[in-house]
């Protein structure tokens, strides 16, 4: 059985790698891609709240990455719902670490 649209996982990556096999993917395939990233995005921005329910106290640069990571997780779960196509191709896209392996 061929699969037309790669998982997940491989598009994370791919994100990084080849932004134009990211443009020919579908519509519902990049906001289910944004959507997951934007989950990864959000757990990392909780460490150090996880860190303190389990005892531990959260360094500085655990919160910087809560600082980072929440609002990148926040304006990717909007724009998976709400945003236009273009939007959502935007936020997926690292033009300038498309590095064509």
């Amino acid at each position: 059985m061929k699969r037309s649209e790669p998982g997940l996982l491989q598009g994370f990556f791919l994100c990084l790698r080849d932004s134009e096999a990211i443009r020919l993917q579908s519509s519902k395939w990049k906001r289910d891609l944004l959507t997951f990233s934007s989950g990864i995005c959000l757990e990392v921005a909780a460490v150090p709240y996880l860190l303190g329910w389990i005892g531990y106290e959260a360094t500085w640069q655990a919160w910087l990455l809560t600082w980072l990571f929440f609002p990148l997780g926040i304006t990717g779960a909007y724009a998976s719902i709400f945003g236009g196509d273009r939007l959502v191709e935007w936020l997926l896209i690292v033009p300038k670490l498309d590095l064509k392996i």
